[in-house]
């Protein structure tokens, strides 16, 4: 397979094995400096800006998996989290490890269908299951 000169968006040359959907692509480890996977971006505390698209792809497994390459350059910060939004988490956590019956907190979540402990529900008998017609 013959290789193909690709200028990058630094002015930089690199070799392409082709491409794939419109995108430049490489083997396992052949991605040039400064291109990302998404979980790579996530992992280094970025995430993608509105509307990036890919600039690349790196394909595996003899062609059959594929990721899609951004530059990590036009990435932005990861949101913080606030204390307001950690206080907000903590309290839909405590909302769905409530009993709506008892009114005891759990060290589980309750089940959508009922949204009452194991308890409860073996006290009722109600498991919370479709009645069958």
């Amino acid at each position: 397979m013959a290789l193909l000169d690709l200028e990058l968006w630094d002015g930089r040359h690199t070799w392409c094995h082709g491409y794939r959907e419109g995108l430049p692509w490489w083997r396992w480890g052949w991605a040039p400096a400064g291109l990302r996977t998404r979980r790579q971006i996530h992992a280094a505390g970025r995430r993608l800006a509105r509307g990036q698209d890919p600039y690349g792809l790196i394909v595996w497994k003899r062609g059959r998996r594929t990721a899609a390459l951004y530059r990590l350059d036009l990435t932005l910060p990861a949101a913080r989290v606030t204390p307001a939004k950690r206080a907000a988490v903590a309290a839909m956590e405590r909302a769905r490890r409530t009993c709506r019956r008892c009114q005891r907190q759990r060290p589980y979540r309750m089940p959508m269908s009922t949204w009452r402990c194991w308890e409860c529900m073996a006290e009722t008998g109600d498991y919370g299951e479709p009645a069958v017609a």
